[in-house]
């Protein structure tokens, strides 16, 4: 295979942003796409917005770009998704794929395109292209904005949809995840201004079911205790196309926020941790179904997701293994408590901010596991937009957000053990920030990964001086 000495880490880093940035590597996927796309058109600048390295099995990258026509005018957009792996299936399973790409042209999906998948065995590369996804065959039916209405008309949304809904693609990711946006205006109404729906898709009936009920127990919670925040309620929920249908929630995400003045900033952050410590102390009845969790998964998960820092950065990665080990010795020596509902994914984008208050969105990765974890989530996620927008004050911003949870008048030793683990989960999702957020196609991505595994190892060592 052409790049097995790459995506064994051999080539080392530069290898790797070579496959993902170099001429030669952009050439050959220039060249490969515009065979893809139809008379007429051709492909404008790519924009790479996600790229991941296995080592030793493959190197997965996302791209966007314009499909041009004749005069050059940008087209319609294009979602591309390339892997280079060592195995790839060749003409096994064709006739499926073959007619999952018959079926989205004959839904109007192709407009620019003339194939939606293609395999270059010895180049051991794949190209997917958006609405095309053999693990989730319901997309190409979810991308029809005809079976969209129908979908609509059945689930009690809106009837008689007449223009038919406009149908975006907010993520493509082939074999993982998927979101459409969807856009119903009125007859003669200005194109954006009607209304929005999002769909997520799932791999089977089950798993969209048990997202729908466990994401209107939270927000059913929420709306009988107001503390300051609320939920998006998903609008319906389709078992033949394994989707949820959310309405858009209106607000701006706290991420896009934190620039504001330190007394605003304050007060939305003690909202937030009002509502979080009674969001972790409620009812039982918010724990059913929740799959469950532990530190010791989560260390697990990023081990394996620090598997290219072994290959890339090895010296980085030792110091990775010291922290996790350290970190683990230090929470077992801490007290415990019961497992409790947690969102699991407790971050500045998924709170979005309105003059009437906060909103909590995205409750797919509920989970019942020690509550400390959304609050090291939170802290870490704090820690990373301020430093990403070089905004100053993230100790203060931190001690307001654990301020508003511990609350007021004498506190709760619950709530304080609580507090100590949360240090720990802190260090935790600092490491899988760098892991995940940080771009390996980016020139710095080194040094920024270096400086955020110091940064986790120094938060590690004030939490077990204290």
């Amino acid at each position: 295979m052409k790049y097995e000495g790459i995506l064994s880490g051999k080539a080392g880093l530069e290898g790797i942003q070579s496959l993902l940035n170099g001429q030669a590597s952009r050439r050959l996927l220039r060249t490969e796409v515009q065979t893809m796309l139809r008379d007429g058109y051709h492909a404008g600048p790519f924009h790479l917005s996600r790229a991941k390295f296995k080592p030793a099995r493959k190197l997965s990258a996302y791209f966007t770009f314009p499909a041009l026509n004749g005069t050059g005018k940008p087209g319609h957009p294009v979602h591309l998704a390339v892997t280079w792996q060592k195995d790839l299936e060749g003409s096994s399973h064709a006739d499926g794929r073959d007619q999952l790409q018959k079926e989205a042209d004959r839904s109007g999906l192709m407009p620019v395109q003339r194939e939606l998948w293609r395999e270059l065995l010895d180049d051991g590369m794949k190209l997917q292209v958006w609405p095309f996804d053999p693990e989730f065959p319901q997309l190409v039916r979810l991308g029809d904005p005809s079976h969209v209405a129908a979908m609509f008309a059945s689930l009690g949304i809106s009837h008689d949809l007449q223009p038919l809904p406009v149908v975006t693609p907010i993520r493509y990711r082939p074999g993982e995840r998927h979101v459409l946006r969807y856009e119903i205006s009125a007859p003669g109404s200005v194109s954006g201004e009607g209304r929005r729906l999002y769909a997520k898709l799932y791999e089977n009936p089950e798993d969209a079911a048990r997202a729908f009920r466990i994401a209107n127990r939270v927000v059913d919670w929420l709306d009988a205790n107001p503390h300051g925040l609320q939920g998006n309620r998903p609008e319906a929920m389709s078992r033949e196309d394994s989707v949820i249908i959310y309405p858009h929630a209106p607000g701006t995400p706290l991420s896009h926020q934190l620039h504001r003045s330190g007394r605003w900033l304050a007060a939305q952050l003690q909202t937030i941790g009002r509502a979080l410590v009674a969001l972790h102390n409620g009812p039982e009845t918010l724990q059913s179904e929740l799959k469950e969790n532990t530190l010791t998964k989560e260390v697990n998960v990023v081990k394996r997701a620090s598997e290219h820092i072994q290959v890339l950065l090895p010296d980085t990665y030792d110091k990775i293994l010291e922290i996790l080990n350290k970190l683990e010795t230090q929470y077992s020596n801490l007290p415990q408590e019961n497992p409790t509902f947690t969102h699991s994914d407790f971050k500045a984008d998924h709170l979005l901010y309105t003059p009437q208050g906060l909103t909590l969105i995205d409750f797919d990765t509920c989970k019942l596991t020690d509550p400390a974890l959304d609050l090291g989530k939170f802290l870490a996620d704090l820690e990373w937009w301020f430093t990403l927008e070089g905004i100053a004050g993230i100790e203060e911003a931190q001690a307001e957000l654990l301020k508003g949870y511990r609350g007021e008048g004498e506190p709760d030793p619950i709530v304080l053990e609580r507090l100590a683990r949360a240090r720990l989960f802190h260090v935790l999702i600092l490491v899988k920030i760098a892991l995940r957020r940080v771009p390996i196609y980016k020139e710095d991505w080194a040094e920024r990964t270096g400086r955020m595994i110091e940064r986790a190892s120094q938060v590690l060592h004030k939490a077990i001086k204290v």
